[in-house]
């Protein structure tokens, strides 16, 4: 008897401490990060270095983006997501910072707690602005972004050619401006901004593409850059540093691209605790390293220069001697500069484009031909805005290359989104005979290269009809018609 007693008073008991328990939480902090912050700690090699359970992560993400996306200002976690008080600023900030299509989201927030330190709930939660209908516009705009970029990315790329052209291109089209207090991924809109808003928009294309990235902050510098995993390592990729200030049209640098960790600490980098081990050495000493124009890759072949030619990955020379071969660089017909190669290449409808100092000229990678579109002294380097080639020259009052003019290769434009069961469409028209890339976004088709082979056909407003491939988002072929119409 006593025994039973016992244990229907330990029942009372167990029952009696539940809505203690439950009302136990009381709101009695607040917190906050700076785009700067640390939040991570060492751990062992090629492992993530930030103290968060995976899947405690995994779990606290889904809830806390589903907050964001309903501007929801507060967010229940105890007791199916257990994170301590001490702990809540590194899961929050590496959601925030892994996800930046969220760039409305405020950097703070409060928090109900038990006497053990573990948070109830997200309070407090905010943002800046009053609908999602404002963020609707501003994402719709990002995705035509995005695709400008995609243009340059083909399904049978490696990862390494996809992180490489990102990199690429945004070094080509963005501008850095210490004077734009911006530091998310609206860069993509404006094409200036700062570090962060760099490391952001590189953020959102290797969420887009699939690759695994963060972000990794030094308070010290007052710096925010990219880590990107490759191949299962970790790499650091540091597009900011790798674009030159003042800003020079077409010049692409590569010595902060995929870097680790002891290598990009001797090129100047400190104060940084990086959020994975990255101790892969394999692109420190890279051929391309030292290269300063794009790296551009046509039909799985990847191109470049070295030195004073123009080379594919396996060092055989495309064309020879940049420069004339006698070292000098025409920047008009009687000057020139000693010892430059202001060389850039780029790729529109399946053609290399490169420049030397006198002229402009295409190579077509299955004939291998090579034909001359501009002759012109003092051409500075080149690179692709979709269907145009933006090109430089030597500016006698600036003494520095500057964007000097624009060569039209094809008629094409991009339209304005349409809807097709609910889900937008971003698409571009082509008015002539050439190929083109054709990209759809969401859960829809994306749509990629015009080619002979293709399996498609697209019926155009200009009334012309052309074949296409047509892919899933898993990049997996599928036969279909799609027909473009208002």
């Amino acid at each position: 008897m006593r025994k039973i007693f016992s244990l229907i008073l330990s029942a009372i008991i167990m029952l009696s401490s539940i809505p203690a328990l439950a009302e136990g939480f009381t709101q009695e902090a607040g917190f906050s990060f700076d785009i700067y912050d640390s939040f991570v700690n060492d751990m062992s090699d090629e492992m993530p270095l930030m103290e968060i359970d995976e899947d405690v992560k995994t779990a606290f993400e889904e809830r806390l983006i589903a907050a964001w996306e309903n501007m929801d200002t507060e967010v229940q976690l105890y007791p199916n997501i257990k994170i301590h008080k001490d702990d809540i600023t590194s899961y929050f900030a590496s959601v925030y910072f892994e996800n930046p299509k969220y760039y409305y989201v405020i950097r703070s927030f409060s928090g109900t707690m038990n006497s053990a330190g573990y948070l109830g709930k997200l309070t407090k939660l905010s943002y800046s602005v009053d609908s999602m209908d404002e963020v609707a516009d501003v994402w719709a705009k990002i995705d035509i972004a995005t695709e400008e970029i995609l243009l340059y990315i083909s399904p049978d790329m490696t990862d390494f050619e996809k992180i490489m052209t990102v990199h690429d291109y945004m070094v080509n089209n963005y501008v850095y401006n210490i004077a734009d207090t911006d530091q998310t991924f609206l860069i993509m809109l404006d094409k200036v901004g700062v570090c962060a808003a760099y490391s952001e928009a590189f953020q959102h294309m290797m969420n887009v593409l699939g690759i695994e990235a963060t972000l990794v902050t030094s308070d010290e510098m007052g710096h925010i850059w990219n880590m990107v995993k490759l191949d299962g390592r970790w790499y650091h990729v540091d597009i900011t540093w790798d674009d030159p200030v003042p800003d020079q049209a077409a010049r692409v640098n590569h010595q902060f691209m995929l870097l680790s960790t002891n290598a990009i600490t001797d090129l100047g980098h400190y104060g940084f605790t990086a959020p994975y081990s990255a101790v892969s050495t394999v692109y420190n000493k890279a051929d391309w390293r030292d290269d300063e124009g794009a790296i551009v890759t046509v039909d799985g072949v990847m191109y470049r220069v070295e030195e004073n030619n123009l080379v594919d990955e396996n060092d055989n020379v495309i064309y020879k001697n940049l420069d004339g071969g006698d070292g000098k660089w025409s920047v008009s017909e009687t000057s020139y500069v000693n010892d430059v190669v202001w060389t850039g290449i780029c790729e529109i409808n399946g053609l290399l484009y490169f420049n030397t100092d006198t002229g402009i000229y295409s190579y077509n990678p299955e004939t291998k031909e090579t034909k001359c579109i501009l002759n012109q002294y003092g051409i500075g380097g080149l690179y692709a805005d979709k269907n145009v080639i933006v090109y430089s020259g030597y500016d006698f009052d600036e003494g520095n290359f500057v964007k000097k003019g624009e060569i039209k290769i094809s008629d094409i434009r991009l339209g304005e989104p349409y809807y097709e069961g609910g889900k937008a469409v971003v698409r571009l028209y082509n008015d002539c005979d050439v190929p083109i890339w054709i990209i759809s976004k969401g859960d829809g088709y994306k749509i990629h290269k015009v080619d002979a082979k293709s399996i498609g056909t697209a019926k155009f407003e200009n009334g012309s009809e052309q074949t296409i491939y047509i892919w899933k988002n898993s990049l997996e072929p599928v036969i279909e018609k799609f027909t473009v119409s208002e």
